[in-house]
């Protein structure tokens, strides 16, 4: 759930997908500070096309694996992630496979 840091138009609102493989990319490259964070989703089992792998979430270096130092946070087909970020082009994303999907909300 979004914690009110403060109120934000509606124009503020930002949305896209992001097509993830085996080498890292950022969420998005669009430039635009976010007030409240970014809401994340992989298209799971219901959607029109469904992920098969798992995408982890993290910075730059993020590697799709549980590697301490560098494994990002694992999003399964169908879950949602919140982060609490103000610069989405600070999150990367990362799969075992090619041809998944983020599907992702800021405002």
């Amino acid at each position: 759930m979004f914690e009110i840091k403060e109120t934000s138009p509606a124009k503020d609102l930002h949305h896209g997908h992001t097509v993830v493989g085996t080498v890292p990319v950022v969420l998005t490259n669009l430039n635009f500070v976010l007030v409240r964070g970014v809401l994340l989703r992989a298209p799971g089992a219901g959607d029109l096309v469904p992920n098969t792998d798992i995408v982890f979430v993290g910075r730059r270096n993020v590697t799709a694996d549980y590697d301490p130092g560098t494994g990002g946070l694992p999003l399964v087909p169908g879950a949602v992630m919140e982060l609490p970020v103000d610069d989405p082009s600070q999150v990367y994303v990362v799969s075992g496979s090619p041809n998944q999907d983020v599907a992702w909300m800021g405002i």
